[in-house]
């Protein structure tokens, strides 16, 4: 569901190097879209239930995800929860940004997501960046409708 490839390799060798629920396996990777110099987003899940994957990413005060930052110069790093639904993923790599609906196009592996005028400038981003990584991220065309 999630595209790989060797820059991505580079988020998942530094999140080993720099988290160590990461490291020692209780916090696993299960994703990463990243625009090379922009942004990176990186799903992530828990095998512990008493382990919060995203604060185990981000850390005290963001003290973890700052590290990663400082190792990929220009590049904004978000840490989202992995879900096995599609709809919880989109919900959880699109936030905070309000979404009233998803409807799924299976077919065309297409996601429509309804919002409101806010919502969707808050999606698809100023240039469209954060739209375009996080379908990468979860694996389907998006569509974004007001209304």
């Amino acid at each position: 569901m999630h595209a790989e490839n060797n820059e991505n390799e580079e988020v998942r060798r530094l999140s080993h190097e720099y988290v160590p629920a990461v490291a020692n396996g209780s916090v696993e990777i299960m994703g990463i879209a990243r625009a090379r110099g922009a942004r990176v987003i990186v799903s992530v899940r828990s095998k512990d239930e008493r382990v919060d994957p995203v604060g185990a990413c981000v850390g005290a005060r963001g003290s973890r995800v700052r590290t990663w930052m400082q190792q990929l110069p220009g590049e904004k790093v978000a840490v989202v929860r992995w879900a096995d639904s599609p709809k919880t993923l989109l919900s959880n790599a699109l936030a905070p940004a309000r979404i009233d609906d998803i409807f799924f196009q299976k077919t065309a592996h297409r996601a429509v997501i309804f919002t409101d005028f806010e919502g969707k400038q808050s999606i698809v981003g100023n240039d469209g960046s954060r739209l375009k990584l996080v379908s990468q991220l979860v694996g389907w065309d998006i569509q974004v409708e007001t209304g």
